[in-house]
């Protein structure tokens, strides 16, 4: 039993370390100071909507199971490569943690499902059954 007390305080004390991985290493201390302005600038443009649905289509059109989520998963590193955000992959095998700011206090964290229910539908012409996903996102 304390033996998965510690293996699971391991886990969480990596998956938390302020030490960003990213696809991009060479990002300064300045750029990683700058990301949430570059980040609140964005949001303030008109075309952040547009751009927020076209990704979540994207994600609705490829709709991956729980811990199948390889194309989900890369969609989500190439737009934070694009923006400029380290993130840390792969965690929990398809999983990202992203980071923004200079990785001390005050910490936010929010967290995002991008995983596909598997579901039954009956429709209702000429005895139709299929499946479909229903993505969370």
């Amino acid at each position: 039993m304390a033996f998965s007390k510690w293996v699971s305080l391991i886990f969480i004390f990596q998956l938390f370390w302020p030490m960003p991985i990213s696809s991009d290493s060479s990002l300064s201390s300045k750029d990683l100071a700058e990301i949430p302005l570059n980040f609140l600038n964005l949001a303030r443009k008109s075309e952040l909507a547009d751009w927020m649905i076209g990704i979540r289509r994207k994600i609705h059109e490829n709709a991956e199971l729980r811990l199948e989520e390889f194309e989900t998963s890369a969609l989500i590193r190439a737009e934070l490569d694009k923006m400029g955000i380290p993130y840390k992959h792969p965690v929990a095998v398809t999983g990202i943690v992203g980071f923004i700011g200079t990785g001390g206090p005050p910490f936010v964290a929010i967290a995002a499902g991008m995983d596909a229910l598997p579901m039954q539908v009956l429709l209702n012409f000429e005895n139709f059954v299929g499946s479909i996903f229903v993505c969370s996102v």
